[in-house]
């Protein structure tokens, strides 16, 4: 792996308005044409997860992922399945938080959303070690079929760790699931299915988990006001659904949920059809703010998160740099303000940044994933340290 320097706008305390270029940029050395690396990313106590979902290393589409320590001495790892194989799209979701709360250890899980050990494209997800690389468990639904597509959506904290299977079928065709895990056991604790559950909601499309609280999104569901998209919450420990959010000012299509992100109780999430996002208090319901950036985003909403009072949204359709050379806008959740515009200091068309974003703190981290620098859509990776 090699961590490329750039110069960068030096920020402190971001002006509203601004734009803000990246600290450096990630290229695994062994990056090559159609690796999509930056397809996901995730980032935790300044340790990186990014994912190559085509990579080929275990065949074509394989899959691989990467993990990049930030502050500690430690060399980039990449991570491979055990037993990948052709278009298992290995690394097409990840995620990093606590694995195990004694130790305070950390793991990275990583989706495989075609992988075939229940059917056909069941899918199935990995957790590693983050500091070794070490595969620790592959996790599989006790109940996986054919086309579920478990491990589209991958979410860890606190020794927990859901994913998402949007195309089961257990309430309709593509209907969708959740399932929670036990990140210490490997051990399947319970399967989520919504309250309302219908044909074609796509729910498990996106999930998250900050505490006692799993959040998981249905892009497809139809409302009763009209508009598709809905948000589900979970208590983790009861397993139980105990509310829903929706956007209830939009329209059908608007695919509310298709970016979902969790931190201490406040949900975001993009609906990338209206170009718009939204903050939540999970507890009470409530709508924080609507996010709509200036000016307006074409895909605005493909990708969210959210740490303390600091949310992200990407838009791989900004044409600023070109016609999908992408871009991401950093707001303040709690007062709505666009604080800062992030962009690639190298962007150019096509190269879709903003397809994955991750914040932890002052760090923030965006997948491009159809960049070109290691041949046509290699992809990239860029941080940014706004403290």
């Amino acid at each position: 792996m090699t961590l490329t320097f750039f110069i960068a706008v030096s920020v402190t305390s971001p002006a509203m308005g601004q734009i803000i270029n990246e600290d450096y940029k990630i290229l695994p050395d062994d990056g090559s044409a159609g690796d999509e690396f930056g397809q996901a990313t995730a980032i935790h106590n300044g340790v990186v997860v990014v994912g190559a979902d085509n990579d080929d290393d275990n065949g074509i589409n394989s899959g691989s992922s990467y993990i990049i320590h930030l502050i500690l001495d430690i060399a980039p790892i990449k991570l491979l399945a055990n037993d990948g194989a052709a278009s298992d799209l290995f690394g097409f979701s990840t995620a990093i938080g606590v694995r195990n709360i004694a130790q305070g250890s950390l793991g990275a899980v990583v989706g495989a959303p075609n992988d075939s050990d229940n059917g056909t494209n069941s899918g199935s997800a990995y957790l590693f070690d983050s500091s070794t690389g070490n595969q620790i468990f592959k996790l599989l639904a006790t109940d996986g079929a054919f086309a579920d597509h478990f491990g589209q959506s991958v979410a860890i904290d606190n020794g927990i760790i859901v994913i998402g299977a949007p195309d089961d079928d257990d309430n309709g065709t593509d209907s969708g699931s959740a399932y929670i895990f036990d990140a210490n056991t490997g051990l399947q604790l319970a399967k989520l299915l919504p309250d309302d559950g219908a044909a074609n909601d796509t729910f498990g499309f996106k999930v998250a988990i900050s505490g006692d609280i799993i959040a998981v999104s249905a892009p497809g569901h139809l409302n009763s006001g009209g508009e598709t998209g809905t948000i589900y919450l979970f208590s983790a420990s009861k397993a139980s659904q105990f509310a829903k959010l929706s956007s209830n000012d939009g329209a059908p299509y608007e695919q509310f949920g298709y970016s979902l992100s969790i931190d201490n109780g406040i949900v975001a999430v993009g609906a990338l059809t209206s170009g718009s996002a939204y903050i939540f208090n999970a507890n009470t319901q409530a709508l924080i703010n609507k996010l709509i950036p200036s000016p307006p985003g074409n895909a605005f909403g493909w990708s969210i998160d959210i740490d303390g009072n600091k949310v992200v949204v990407g838009d791989i359709s900004d044409p600023v740099n070109g016609q999908g050379s992408g871009s991401a806008i950093l707001f303040n959740a709690f007062t709505g303000t666009q604080i800062a515009k992030l962009l690639p200091s190298d962007g150019s068309i096509f190269d879709q940044f903003g397809a994955s974003i991750g914040i932890d703190n002052d760090l923030i981290v965006i997948g491009a994933r159809s960049d070109s620098d290691n041949g046509g859509s290699s992809g990239s990776a860029y941080v940014e340290d706004i403290g």
